[in-house]
């Protein structure tokens, strides 16, 4: 279990790590659970990109949903 202040440090380091990974198109925090239970969020497009993304950053886990392709409208 994480806190929102746990995730939104592991959040940084998260963005830092995966800058670099094609297909990664959103780093988010999320709730799971309680109120006093935090995850961090990652978006892909695909996937293949799921495979570079970390189980847990900090001890906080990693949530990793494909969204597809993203467009603006």
């Amino acid at each position: 279990m994480a806190t929102i202040d746990q995730a939104r440090a592991a959040k940084r380091s998260l963005r830092e790590r995966i800058a670099q990974v094609d297909g990664v198109c959103g780093v988010g925090l999320a709730q799971r659970g309680d109120a006093h239970d935090w995850v961090l969020q990652v978006n892909v497009t695909t996937v293949g990109a799921r495979k570079d993304v970390p189980p847990a950053v900090e001890g906080v886990p990693v949530r990793v949903h494909v969204v597809g392709a993203v467009q603006a409208l």
